[in-house]
């Protein structure tokens, strides 16, 4: 009897269709795949295991990294590894191609406007990146840059790494949802039903979705509960762990993508 399929397993079947049903994904693409997987994955567990390391501190959040001495060059990097990948992929569709490409260039900003404020409220002292005004002398010294905080490229950098920061973790969820989630009968379904690898692995995507979009939806609401609560949330570094929850589902989807569970690829 055919086993009719619940919202977990199924994705559709005519949004974002590719126009050759019969072409598979090329080694090449599931390498990458992988390679995007390890990246997302890997990030916060570096920045937290160097934050123990070289004068630096735990930030609040992934993007407060950006100021670290030696880590901020590694989360920039890594970041525009994966704005890169998702602005070369071309996906299937048009679609596909445009907002992947419009996700990537998120990215990019994320990486390379930074977020507002120090993110090390904590300690007194540790070693950091500043935006400063530096005059050559003789003597040589530095000051706060006009018109701008030590923590602050410009007035208006924070909105643009925020809106940046938000379009990119809602196309990651909405791309599991969506994009890996469809069914190509011609790939996926055996006698009108869906083979059981992409049933596992439409699990997987949806379960994977929800988490990086209640990750987004906790980091915009957290602001609306007053400043007792915000000051409570940021002395536990809770952006940075919800944060690192939503990358390591976007991690775990593109190692399914990557066909790196063996027991969620296709025969």
């Amino acid at each position: 009897m055919n086993r009719a399929p619940n919202m977990l397993e199924r994705g559709p079947t005519q949004l974002f269709h590719p126009a050759d049903p019969t072409r598979t994904e090329s080694k090449l693409v599931q390498r990458l795949a992988f390679l995007v997987g390890l990246v997302a994955f890997g990030l916060p567990i570096i920045l937290a295991a160097g934050s123990n390391f070289g004068g630096s501190c735990f930030r609040d959040s992934i993007s407060h990294f950006y100021y670290a001495q030696f880590l901020g060059t590694v989360f920039v990097g890594l970041l525009y590894f994966i704005g890169g990948f998702l602005i070369a992929y071309t996906g299937d569709t048009f679609f596909e191609d445009t907002l992947s490409s419009v996700a990537g260039a998120g990215a990019f900003i994320v990486a390379s406007i930074p977020t507002l404020g120090i993110g090390c409220e904590d300690r007194e002292t540790f070693l950091s990146r500043v935006f400063v005004e530096v005059t050559s002398g003789p003597p040589i010294t530095v000051a706060e840059a006009p018109y701008q905080g030590f923590f602050n490229l410009f007035s208006s950098a924070s909105n643009w790494h925020l809106i940046a920061a938000g379009i990119l973790f809602i196309y990651l969820g909405l791309y599991c949802l969506i994009v890996l989630k469809r069914v190509v009968p011609e790939r996926h379904e055996k006698n009108g039903v869906l083979i059981e690898s992409k049933r596992k692995r439409n699990r997987l995507y949806t379960i994977c979705g929800i988490t990086i979009l209640a990750c987004v939806a906790a980091l915009y609401v957290k602001d609306k509960f007053g400043t007792d609560f915000v000051d409570w949330w940021n002395s536990l570094n809770l952006t940075f762990f919800v944060e690192a929850i939503a990358l390591w589902a976007f991690g775990v989807a593109w190692f399914a993508k990557g066909r790196t569970f063996p027991k969620l690829n296709d025969t």
